[in-house]
């Protein structure tokens, strides 16, 4: 009733305003009728007395003047605007009211075309107007449309014209018009406020019905047809009888006769009634208001409003018998209830309750419960709890309590407030479930937990110093035999020294798929997403296996789809390691015929692209039986397989475990004594720009005459540091000696050098120690390679923590070796340097290329030039920048920086600083520490000031 009766006061008070309005508007409309017609005979007498002027000007020229007098003091003395329009559209004639509505005076008028005052959006109609009842000859004609007037603001006029004839017989426009704005903006307003209480009605969630004093509708919406199967709408209901249409079929009810008479009632009493429920015959429970409309003491009419309750109504029931239910098992469960006062006094303690703490209910009642029964740790939150049962508010929360023998015993309280039959808070009552068994085997669990923890920490200690105890021998193993081989050695030589490396390798293999495994079970295995080729990739695994297979008389082939994308961003290094594991095997297994590895395209995107691998052999195969468990650790197919070919079985859970960290998937299909065939997807993003990649893997030697690269190696273990220096050697390079920490932090103190190999256990000062030394007091940035054995999973963290760069697995391959120099001391190759320099003081060589602007520009000059001039102008303030921010320790800004800069880059040609680019970029994203990132920083920003200079020059050949 609140809610609407404003509303509809509101909404009677705007109909009669209306009513009066339009009244007023009929008495102008007659008015400016006759205005009009009078106008029109003025014009007529002042025509015959011109006429009578002509003929007798000087006996009746007094007569005449004072007839038009007369008739110009009728016009001026109206009170709406009166005026002449030709038939052009101009002013002939107005009053002096114009001034009075419009701000215009009559001069102003004269003369000027009508349509300028008339509102942009309503000139159209307005001369349509005017043009049609011009050519259809209509006599008198009303309309409405707003004007402008001389201060700007929107005057809306209601404007009678008449079509008159001057004494030339040609026809003239006569307007009466009056300012309707108050009368528009109500009419606007009143259909502005039924709009909203429709919408509001319309929409909302109760069936609403409106009716008159005569029981006729008014207004209703849907959900109320709905609510009562009408198949009307809302629209065809108005204005017909309720009890005809509106009042649902007495089937609809459980009690129909019983709902009429309630209604009738209601309405009898004009009362406003709330929340009635009602049950319809198809279960459905519906809850209805009855608001009286009043307006000035006056029965206006009733709103009804129905709402279906079905669902409450039945959860209400549900919760009630279900309080039923539970109070019966309440009384049964093993539940201790306690009520208290607010002073937590207690009131009674029931028989459970008494039980759990070993008192009797006499030496409970009127004690103190927090002092009594509560441990002091807990008193703070019974404090808290009680704050919230204050308020009116429930908990549950755990708690010891002491027992009467000084023992503790855990317990789950569920508070709940306790009030009078006026509401107000009189205590609060406790319910309480005995926890203590769950909480001992919390303890015990807790306990065993740790003990895991042990053994696993226990584990990896084990592994770490296996893997160090095995790889180091390994590495002098490997090394020697590598160099061994390149001596003069007769045939038996030769082949002793084959064995020795094979068995070297199979042991080296062995070790690492172990320790593969527990790093991809600590989720520690990094993924790279780096530019690279897959079908240059697949060409070197080819390269690579190919005598493996010749040796055996097997052909392998390799086959590329030659729609793959170019380059595509991932990690070369995991898909290198899953098709070298599943080729080994392949060729392992097949004693005739061959290996087929097909390369394809399965589904690509604008960005993306899914990657197909299979490699089939035409090998021994596998039984079916076999297939479901061939991805499990130490599975084989058989003993015969393990006797006969060997292996640790660990190699193809490795590749799952690889493929599906990429987002891929593998499957495998055999035949026992036909062959297999492994396929696996895999997505890879596709790289935004196809630019030529540098492998980091090549092979390729560095430059011998590089004599100037400083490297400190800093390794206790006798033949590890003669293997470092012989390899070194054949690079080209020499070395200094550091056989422990402390040692290599003396020689950093005395001399500057450009990479450190460290290794990490030492005698006197371990690799940890002496790299967070290096880093913290001598603060040098010199990038520190871990030489390490250990390959666990936390291993690399451990590192990149105490400061160190990168990884150099031991036993390292000369590969590896190339890559860490490539990577850390780009400034050394591949180019060749006169004299000893340092690294700020060497000078990158400028690959700015004009043709590759060129090109991208479409070999616009001009336009080249605006770009040259922009690049020319921002790289000196981001290059502050990102020196800024290395000083504040920002690696995201810097990342944010380069990364806005590497489309220019790529646009200028300049390769190596799209590779730094990249290359920062990813170490940014995997949060690699600053220290790691810094020396690129340097020489990112080295090789950017080198290329500027080349960029101004060829700014000025454009001219």
């Amino acid at each position: 009733m609140n809610s609407f009766e404003p509303t509809q006061r509101r909404l009677n008070r705007l109909k009669r305003q209306l009513v009066c309005q339009k009244k007023e508007q009929r008495r102008v409309e007659r008015q400016l009728k006759l205005k009009s017609l009078r106008l029109s005979q003025s014009e007529e007498q002042q025509r015959l007395l011109n006429d009578a002027l002509n003929q007798q000007r000087t006996s009746n020229l007094e007569q005449g003047q004072q007839s038009e007098y007369q008739y110009r003091q009728l016009i001026d003395s109206a009170q709406d605007i009166i005026f002449k329009i030709s038939p052009e559209g101009y002013f002939t004639f107005t009053n002096s009211m114009v001034e009075s509505f419009l701000g215009y005076t009559q001069a102003e008028l004269l003369g000027r075309h009508f349509v300028h005052l008339i509102l942009p959006d309503y000139r159209t109609e307005v001369i349509n107007f005017y043009q049609t009842m011009v050519q259809t000859g209509q006599e008198a004609t009303y309309v409405e449309f707003p004007i402008r007037a001389k201060d700007g603001t929107a005057v809306w006029i209601g404007q009678t014209v008449g079509l008159v004839k001057n004494e030339q017989q040609v026809p003239e426009l006569v307007a009466v018009a009056r300012d309707i704005t108050q009368r528009k903006l109500t009419e606007d307003s009143f259909q502005l406020t039924q709009a909203r209480l429709e919408s509001l009605i319309t929409n909302l969630h109760s069936g609403v019905l409106v009716e008159d004093e005569h029981r006729k509708i008014i207004l209703t919406n849907q959900l109320y047809c709905d609510l009562f199967s009408i198949d009307q709408s809302p629209n065809e209901l108005i204005g017909k009888e309720f009890i005809s249409v509106a009042i649902p079929p007495a089937l609809l009810f459980a009690n129909a006769e019983q709902f009429f008479d309630r209604m009738d009632e209601i309405v009898h009493d004009r009362v406003a009634i709330r929340n009635q429920v009602t049950h319809l015959a198809d279960g459905r429970v519906l809850e209805w208001d009855y608001i009286p409309i009043w307006l000035d003491g006056h029965y206006r009419g009733q709103l009804w409003k129905y709402g279906d309750i079905t669902q409450k109504y039945q959860a209400d029931e549900r919760i009630r018998r279900s309080e039923e239910k539970y109070r019966t098992i309440m009384n049964t469960m093993e539940l201790g209830l306690l009520e208290v006062d607010n002073d937590q006094t207690i009131l009674r303690a029931y028989d459970r309750f008494c039980q759990m703490l070993g008192y009797s209910q006499d030496e409970l009642v009127g004690k103190n419960a927090a002092n009594l029964l509560v441990h002091p740790e807990f008193k703070e939150e019974l404090s808290r709890q009680q704050v919230q049962r204050g308020q009116g508010q429930t908990g549950s929360y755990e708690m010891a309590l002491m027992r009467k023998d000084g023992s503790r015993i855990w317990v789950l309280v569920s508070g709940v407030p306790i009030v009078d039959e006026t509401g107000t808070l009189v205590g609060s009552m406790g319910i309480h479930f005995d926890l203590s068994e769950r909480k001992r085997l919390e303890e015990e669990l807790a306990l065993a937990r740790q003990i895991a923890e042990d053994a696993r920490h226990t584990e990896k200690q084990f592994l770490a110093n296996m893997s160090h105890e095995i790889r180091t021998p390994l590495n002098a193993i490997l090394g020697f035999s590598n160099l061994l081989e390149t001596t003069p050695l007769d045939t038996e030589q030769k082949e002793f020294v084959s064995f020795i490396r094979t068995a070297g390798k199979n042991l080296l293999s062995i070790v690492n798929d172990i320790l593969d495994i527990s790093k991809i079970e600590a989720g520690m295995l990094p993924l790279e997403s780096i530019p690279f080729s897959i079908p240059s990739l697949a060409d070197s695994i080819r390269t690579m296996l190919h005598s493996a297979a010749t040796e055996k008389n097997l052909w392998l082939l390799v086959e590329t789809d030659p729609t793959l994308p170019p380059v595509v961003l991932g990690d070369p290094t995991r898909l290198t390691q899953i098709l070298v594991n599943l080729l080994n095997n392949a060729i392992k297994f097949t004693q005739h015929g061959g290996v087929r590895v097909r390369i394809e395209k399965r589904a690509i995107t604008a960005d993306s692209v899914q990657v197909r691998f299979s490699v089939q052999d035409t090998g021994i195969g596998m039984a079916a039986d076999i297939l479901p468990f061939i991805f499990e650790r130490f599975r084989q197919a058989s003993d015969f397989t393990t006797r006969y070919y060997g292996g640790t079985g660990l190699g193809l859970n490795i590749v799952k475990s690889l493929t599906e960290m990429q987002g891929g998937s593998i499957s495998v299909s055999s035949t026992l004594g036909e062959g297999s065939c492994f396929t696996l997807e895999i997505p890879y993003r596709i790289a935004a720009t196809q630019i030529d990649l540098i492998a980091e893997r090549s092979t390729v030697a560095l430059n011998p005459a590089l004599s100037d690269l400083r490297i400190l190696i800093v390794e206790d273990n006798l033949m590890n540091q003669k293997l470092a220096l012989q390899v070194l050697k054949r690079l080209g390079y020499a070395a200094q000696l550091a056989e422990n920490g402390q040692l290599a932090i003396n020689s950093l103190q005395m001399n500057d050098f450009d990479l450190v190999l460290m290794d990490i256990q030492m005698p006197v000062m371990d690799g940890y120690t002496a790299t967070r030394y290096i880093r913290n007091t001598l603060r040098k940035n010199v990038p520190i390679i871990a030489m390490t054995a250990h390959a666990l999973a936390s291993e690399r963290e451990q590192c990149l923590q105490a400061g160190m760069n990168d990884f150099l697995p031991k036993p390292f391959q000369v590969e590896e070796l190339q890559r860490i120099l490539r990577k850390y001391t780009p400034l050394h190759y591949p180019e060749q340097h006169s004299s000893v320099k340092s690294q700020e003081e060497i000078a990158p060589k400028p690959s700015f290329s004009m043709e590759v602007l060129l090109s991208a520009l479409d070999d616009d000059q001009e336009f080249a030039a605006e770009v040259m001039e922009l690049f020319l102008a921002q790289t000196p303030g981001e290059i502050q920048q990102i020196r800024q921010a290395l000083e504040k320790n920002e690696p995201t800004t810097i990342g944010g920086i380069i990364h806005a800069q590497k489309v220019a880059f790529q646009m200028f040609g300049l390769t190596e600083m799209v590779q730094l680019s990249q290359t920062i970029g990813t170490r940014i994203t995997n949060k690699q520490p600053v220290s790691e990132i810094e020396p690129l920083v340097h020489q990112f920003i080295r090789t950017l000031e080198a290329e500027l200079p080349a960029i101004q020059s060829a700014l000025a050949d454009i001219g």
